[in-house]
């Protein structure tokens, strides 16, 4: 079983040959030439991406960046003793940073684009998940590199790893004076970059690489002094960074949970709430019947029971003195905003809805009227044609008669529900026969999209009495006796 795992984990299998790898980690970490190019624009995308916000943007430069390759030559160097490759590896890193950070400072001197989008403020609070994403990054970045076919897996583990976004917050920190961000974002950046390195020596010891020089036991002790020292300082910040943001959503859900319980109390009504997570402090204030002592001390202990022994919750009453009606105030103008907004947006929306439906009854009505002038060109006996909209419905005790008598288009026996037709009314001189309404029938069905149609011949309208001696003078003498 266990021989079973090991040739399924088994690295070796599509690994390339050791001079393949090694020629492929040392060409990315030269510098100049394509590298540097590429670096210069994939800044300007990223800081662009960051600047108006969009995740695709800056996920297309995490893409084309060439900034992992020099962290992997520096975690392959280590691990084959090839100090010179740390060196060029490290001082291609420092020159590609420094580069990123300039140009970046440069577009957000130039942006008119200031304020912080949530894009950037996402870089300034590394914590412990950042660590292991990087770590397990870097793990999946070097096996990649290491294998015989190209895959997808280097730009994935750079979009998860985000080294270029660091390095872009550091420069808008830079331009905008910003040092919460410059220094968040700096400290993002070495946790990313470090943590790369660490997963790939830790790999390449254990795929078995030659050494490229025997290093001595007490060379081997400082490095692992160095790659010791590094671990603690870049992890245990980032652990109680991630301790303090869990502690902040578990007040927040148990405040969430108190505020639900202040709602369901009989008599009471809550008009403004206060949830300071910094200082651990839920303030409510209630109308109608005061909060009973009992009640008020039960949820107070609710609210500490999570551990938060020093969180408070105060309790006003709008009868009680030194209420913060400014707060109170606020509360309301946002109510009365939320509402007029909502009502806004239903109107938007109805608004919306009647103009499609104004526009579509355009559309109907030109549509019409070409049918009424291709009709009228086809028929020339036709003197009057007119296309409505209407309904229809059919009486019960005269279904099974109309059944007989009208066409196949008319509702069926027995339907008694009024149903929408398209009704066409034509008046010809001569009138004309069942084909030639069959025929007109047939187009209009096909034009108006199987609408459901009742044609009607109505008879023709009497002729004045010139036109009538007119059209018999027309037709011949008159034969009367």
């Amino acid at each position: 079983m266990f021989h079973a795992l090991k040739n399924l984990f088994d690295l070796r299998q599509d690994q390339h040959d050791h001079d393949v790898i090694d020629h492929s980690i040392r060409a990315g970490v030269r510098i100049g030439g394509t590298n540097l190019w590429v670096l210069f624009f994939a800044i300007l995308i990223a800081s662009v991406g960051l600047n108006v916000n969009s995740a695709a943007v800056i996920v297309g430069a995490m893409l084309i960046s060439p900034l992992m390759r020099p962290i992997l030559g520096i975690g392959y160097g280590a691990a084959i003793s090839d100090f010179a490759l740390i060196r060029s590896a490290a001082r291609s890193l420092l020159i590609f940073a420094v580069l990123s950070v300039l140009t970046s400072s440069l577009y957000f001197l130039a942006s008119p684009l200031t304020q912080a989008q949530s894009e950037l403020v996402a870089r300034t609070t590394p914590n412990l998940w950042d660590v292991l994403i990087a770590f397990f990054g870097g793990c999946a970045g070097i096996i990649a590199q290491t294998r015989r076919e190209e895959s997808t897996v280097i730009p994935g583990a750079a979009i998860a790893t985000a080294l270029m976004p660091p390095l872009c917050t550091v420069g808008y920190g830079l331009a905008t004076h910003n040092w919460d961000f410059l220094l968040g974002a700096a400290y993002l950046f070495a946790i990313n970059a470090f943590f790369i390195a660490l997963s790939t020596f830790l790999f390449v010891k254990l795929m078995g690489f030659p050494e490229h020089e025997q290093a001595t036991p007490t060379l081997q002790r400082r490095a692992h002094a160095v790659i010791a020292i590094g671990v603690l300082a870049l992890a245990l910040p980032s652990g109680y960074l991630a301790y303090g943001m869990v502690r902040d959503q578990m007040f927040l859900a148990t405040s969430k949970e108190v505020l639900r319980e202040l709602e369901t109390e009989p008599g009471s009504f809550v008009l403004s709430r206060e949830v300071s997570v910094r200082a651990r402090r839920v303030a409510v204030t209630l109308g109608g019947t005061p909060l009973p002592a009992a009640a008020q001390a039960r949820l107070s202990g609710q609210l500490r029971s999570g551990g938060f022994s020093k969180a408070t919750l105060v309790v006003r009453h709008v009868g009680q003195e030194k209420i913060d009606l400014v707060a109170l105030r606020e509360e309301l103008k946002r109510d009365v905003y939320n509402s007029t907004i909502d009502e806004l947006r239903d109107r938007a929306s109805k608004a919306d809805e009647l103009n499609l439906q104004l526009s579509k009854m355009q559309e109907a009505k030109a549509l019409q009227g070409e049918i009424i002038r291709e009709v009228l060109a086809q028929y020339p006996s036709i003197q009057r044609i007119s296309i409505a909209d209407g309904t229809a419905a059919t009486r019960p005790d005269t279904a099974s008669q109309a059944n007989e008598s009208t066409p196949a288009t008319a509702p069926a026996a027995g339907n008694q529900a009024p149903t929408a037709v398209t009704i066409v009314l034509i008046q010809a001189q001569p009138a004309l026969d069942n084909g030639d309404l069959d025929r007109i029938k047939a187009g209009l069905g096909v034009r108006l999209q199987g609408a459901r149609l009742e044609l009607v011949q109505l008879p023709a309208p009497p002729q004045p009495a010139a036109v009538a001696q007119n059209n018999r003078r027309k037709s011949g003498p008159d034969k009367r006796t």
